[in-house]
């Protein structure tokens, strides 16, 4: 699937100060559209100024979306981004782990072995490289707009 196919539609961001390490960590989060339908909602958590050591979080909701849906026609599906020596790449981790399946929009929480292999990973890796392609709150996550905390105050 073509990341084109997916319309991304970004709704807010929040900038705080990390629970980990108290550096300022960012959070922005949207919709995310197939084919003019809605498809997921969009998490993308990390630390300002420090994605070559630390990377960031996508957190996606994926499902069914609209009237006579409910939670339990959606997932939490988790990933982590990071920047290696070849380049950038997403790594699938349990999302039952992650405060996304605490959501009420979520039903289920999968754990990595049931999205790496399966058909819903071609979705999943395809949502994600639309959101580094269209979503420009997330830039810094490829290296060329690196954002200092500094520049954020």
């Amino acid at each position: 699937m073509a990341t084109s196919s997916f319309e991304i539609e970004p709704q807010g961001s929040d900038t705080t100060h990390c629970e980990c390490c108290g550096n300022l960590s960012r959070a922005a989060w949207g919709l995310a559209w197939l084919r003019g339908s809605p498809f997921a909602t969009y998490f993308v958590h990390w630390t300002l100024g420090h994605v070559p050591e630390h990377g960031a979080n996508f957190d996606l909701i994926v499902g069914e979306w609209g009237d006579g849906t409910s939670a339990d026609d959606r997932c939490a599906v988790s990933l982590l981004y990071r920047i290696s020596e070849s380049g950038p790449g997403f790594m699938v981790i349990n999302a039952d782990e992650r405060n996304i399946a605490k959501s009420e929009l979520v039903g289920r929480a999968l754990k990595r072995d049931e999205v790496v292999g399966q058909p819903i990973s071609r979705d999943v890796f395809a949502l994600c490289d639309a959101l580094l392609a269209q979503d420009d709150r997330i830039a810094e996550l490829l290296g060329s707009d690196i954002i200092s905390p500094e520049d954020d105050e």
